[in-house]
């Protein structure tokens, strides 16, 4: 699993680090939110964890944006800020879990596992794979089997995504429906679906620009093609 902190404290980082890398976690840090969003966009991380008072971003604005591009990333607020109109505003933002400084080791641990648990659980929901021609999704294993690749790995937004996709093989899927279904969300005018789908065809089509799994129904939806 990996985990990736940002705070512009370096001897938070280190000590998040430590502690987090001894527990079997795979942890980068780094001090600058804005170059975490280069980061994020190259490789997603399976939990943030991040402080609120930074220069230049702070954590709350970091969160609003990566949500408003599509993220869907879980995250621990971390923060010396333990006044409970800073907590109801982390939580409104949609953290996961809001840890204050100075933290307790053993504590800070618990949190993590606890707010993987929640993820890992809600990701297994309906967790028998579906098969569409010669592709098979494995929900339990966030991970999808084409012939001649590798397994392909997807966050639980991915996941969930290509299920609802994949459930409906050869059906048209509207937009409206994915986004009630994945994010319980209808509000037709979000771009988060749009995201979702640019990223599935990443990692699943040989050419992402000439779809020939998931393709676009022009001012409907989606619709996965097992072949």
């Amino acid at each position: 699993m990996y985990i990736l902190v940002i705070d512009d404290d370096q001897f938070a980082n280190s000590l998040i680090h430590f502690v987090l890398s001894k527990e079997g976690y795979e942890v980068e840090t780094i001090d600058n939110p804005r170059w975490a969003i280069q980061m994020i966009q190259k490789r997603e991380p399976d939990l943030m964890m991040v402080d609120v008072m930074m220069p230049y971003l702070n954590g709350f604005e970091l969160a609003r944006k990566l949500r408003d591009e599509g993220y869907d990333i879980p995250f621990i607020f971390i923060t010396a800020q333990d006044g409970i109109d800073m907590k109801l505003q982390g939580f409104g933002i949609g953290a996961d879990d809001y840890v204050c400084k100075p933290f307790n080791h053993q504590e800070l641990v618990a949190r993590v596992q606890a707010v993987m648990r929640r993820v890992k659980k809600s990701s297994k929901g309906g967790n028998g794979s579906i098969r569409c021609g010669q592709v098979e999704l494995l929900p339990a294993d966030l991970q999808v089997m084409i012939p001649d690749h590798d397994p392909v790995s997807l966050t639980p937004t991915e996941m969930h995504v290509l299920r609802v996709l994949m459930a409906s093989h050869n059906q048209v899927v509207n937009r409206e429906h994915l986004l009630s279904e994945v994010w319980n969300d209808g509000e037709s005018n979000s771009n988060i679906v749009d995201v979702y789908i640019r990223r599935l065809r990443m990692k699943l089509e040989e050419d992402a620009d000439k779809p020939q799994h998931i393709t676009s129904i022009r001012g409907i939806g989606y619709k996965f093609v097992g072949k």
